[in-house]
């Protein structure tokens, strides 16, 4: 049986850090700041957010997945809220293969809220 150990993992040309395409691990992820003037707090192959209206966002990706056939994750809260509140991926607008949308809502109801953190991580295959 054989064991790799490993402090750091780079590119060929001993430098650069490895780029994951086709592996298992999240491709893009991104931790919003929903409320006010939103932003990202950070981010991976993300190049930006946009704030469609009350707790309707758009993520817009850095580098094209394969196809639209992606899965997202979501959570979110908002700070002192008394409601349930839930983020999911825009029903009205299809994924595309470099944005999605995301929606946060009140749970069991259609009232849109801006979120004070809005999380969502993307799994699948990149371009």
């Amino acid at each position: 049986m054989s064991e790799l150990r490993a402090d750091t993992i780079t590119g060929s040309d001993g430098t650069s850090p490895v780029t994951l395409t086709k592996q298992h691990a999240a491709k893009a992820w991104a931790n919003l700041n929903g409320t006010s003037t939103i932003a990202l707090r950070d981010s991976f192959n993300v190049s930006s957010a946009t704030d469609n209206g009350t707790g309707n966002y758009t993520i817009n990706l850095t580098n094209a997945t394969s196809d639209a056939n992606y899965a997202v994750a979501t959570s979110g809260y908002q700070d002192n809220s008394l409601y349930s509140l839930v983020v999911s991926v825009h029903e009205a607008t299809a994924p595309t293969t470099t944005t999605y949308k995301l929606i946060c809502q009140q749970m069991n109801t259609t009232t849109a809220y801006d979120c004070a953190r809005v999380h969502s991580l993307v799994q699948g295959d990149l371009a």
